[in-house]
């Protein structure tokens, strides 16, 4: 897929300043350098990925005044009947985000994708779900990752990860240039809830996806690393 489709539709439709959109075009190359590093480190394909004009927000009530960024996800989604998952980058976080800041993001979804593979392989239907023909997909970044060390072979880029999600992604200067740069500017943004994290997928849909042999081969490389 284009990476910029969804971004030249805002454009066109003026929901994104021309500006801005040329700014996210020309740190492009700094995505797909990071991708790149993400695939030679694991030896696998990264999934299709696109950038989203519009940037994911989260506030609660617990922390009134607080805002939280989506700036990446990992998302599957059924196509003309098969089930296809691809990762989201917002356009902010290209359009802000430090070299380094970008590869961790990419490796640090990566391996969110991993995982969700993992789990659909095993059809392992999450506690709540509240039907047995559904698997509920969560993106919460405490629980559903696989270490970095078990997927990637380039210890630079393990340490990289680690050190900036050790709680979550920590870049307090991206977060400022997004406040400033986005946010201050009332470009594009929308409110999600947890709720809006899960996607529920029926069992056939599972059953029948079609993954990379090269990535089912280190899935169960990865699974007896993991084993206690």
């Amino acid at each position: 897929m284009d990476p910029l489709v969804v971004l030249n539709q805002a454009e066109a439709q003026g929901k994104i300043p021309k500006g801005v959109a040329k700014k996210v075009r020309s740190r492009m190359n700094f995505l797909s350098g990071a991708v790149a590093r993400v695939e030679r480190a694991s030896g696998l394909s990264y999934p299709p990925y696109y950038v989203e004009p519009t940037l994911p927000v989260t506030r609660t009530a617990v922390e009134f005044g607080q805002m939280g960024v989506l700036f990446a996800r990992v998302i599957p989604i059924t196509t003309t009947g098969n089930l296809s998952i691809i990762v989201q980058f917002t356009a902010a976080l290209v359009a802000f985000a430090p070299k380094g800041t970008l590869e961790a993001v990419a490796a640090h979804e990566f391996t969110h994708y991993v995982d969700l593979v993992r789990r659909l392989r095993q059809s392992n239907v999450l506690s709540d779900v509240r039907a047995t023909t559904l698997f509920e997909a969560s993106y919460a970044d405490s629980e559903r990752t696989v270490p970095p060390s078990a997927v990637f072979g380039e210890k630079s880029l393990v340490a990289l990860v680690k050190r900036k999600f050790k709680d979550g992604l920590s870049d307090p200067a991206l977060n400022r240039k997004v406040e400033e740069g986005w946010v201050a500017k009332n470009l594009p943004m929308r409110s999600v809830s947890i709720d809006d994290n899960i996607t529920r997928l029926a069992m056939d849909k599972v059953a029948s996806a079609k993954y990379d042999p090269a990535l089912l081969l280190k899935l169960s490389q990865i699974e007896s690393k993991l084993k206690p």
